[in-house]
């Protein structure tokens, strides 16, 4: 166990490991692959995203914001497979964000002083929360701030950030390029449920993907239209605890498997071994050719 900033772990993607599992960002990945690549170390990586969850029209709106807001509130949104952003029927968003709100309240009763909420790590990342919403709101979003702040203290004392929602977000806005890793859920309206697979799908791929609906062939035209690392339906982050279940991007989203028998497999070597016999037929096909070697050849190439 070694602690450091990024200049350590640098320094580690320089050495000749056998592997290397790395988990963070895809523009850090890159670079961590870059460098793994002059010792040609194999390299596994879980790079997070924009982890989107689809809402089909007609689903139960008050559990599906339940459980979204849980998995975007975990950890106060620092997890890897947390919801990035929801996409909605333009007609049930403003049902979707009063839920939303509601189950909130629900899992954090008064946010703001539950001491189950999580605050933000550290001050760069509080800024950089900060930088997404005042970004968005400068470019015409409308942000619903969930809990209100004690009297007497600032975000960048306590590093406090309260759930927010941002509606009528679009692609010029920061918040929809960047994984958020935070407390924050945009909120995108769609018409028709193919609008929302063209929306996932002309953008990076996600580590995880959310589809929330009853079987049928709404749910199938998401399983089958679109590509993601895991997907959950009807509910979030659930997969990742799933022992015997891949886990693993693809694309932005990063390479290779683990747990269960495909992280067996992914860090290990399979080392083959060939032992010879003592009587073997390998001696009639070395030279000098004879005998032996056209009788095994006439019935090799018939």
């Amino acid at each position: 166990m070694v602690t450091g900033d990024a200049k350590v772990g640098a320094e580690f993607t320089r050495l000749k490991f056998d592997h290397i599992l790395f988990t963070g960002s895809t523009p850090v990945g890159r670079l961590v692959m870059r460098a793994a690549s002059e010792n040609l170390v194999p390299v596994t990586l879980e790079l997070g995203g924009k982890s989107p969850v689809i809402v089909e029209r007609g689903t139960s709106i008050e559990d599906t914001a339940y459980r979204i807001a849980h998995g975007k509130l975990a950890n106060g949104g620092q997890t890897c497979v947390a919801p990035d952003y929801a996409l909605v029927p333009e007609e049930e968003v403003e049902a979707f964000t009063a839920a939303f709100e509601q189950a909130v309240d629900r899992l954090y009763p008064s946010v703001a002083t539950n001491p189950d909420y999580t605050w933000i790590i550290n001050d760069h990342h509080f800024a950089r929360l900060t930088g997404l919403v005042e970004d968005a709101v400068a470019k015409g979003a409308r942000m619903i701030e969930i809990g209100a702040r004690p009297s007497g203290t600032s975000g960048s004392q306590s590093r406090l950030f309260l759930p927010k929602l941002l509606l009528g977000v679009t692609d010029e806005m920061n918040v929809m390029h960047e994984e958020i890793f935070g407390p924050i859920l945009p909120v995108v309206a769609y018409r028709e449920p193919e609008d929302a697979i063209a929306y996932v799908n002309v953008r990076p791929r996600p580590l995880a993907l959310y589809v929330f609906g009853a079987d049928g062939p709404g749910r199938r035209r998401v399983l089958y239209h679109t590509t993601s690392g895991n997907v959950v339906v009807n509910d979030t982050l659930f997969h990742y605890v799933q022992d015997d279940l891949p886990f693993g991007g693809v694309g932005a989203s990063g390479m290779g498997d683990y747990h269960g028998p495909e992280g067996f497999k992914t860090l290990s070597h399979a080392k083959g071994i060939y032992t010879q016999a003592r009587f073997n037929v390998a001696e009639g096909i070395r030279p000098p050719f004879g005998r032996i070697f056209d009788i095994l050849s006439f019935f090799t190439l018939r």
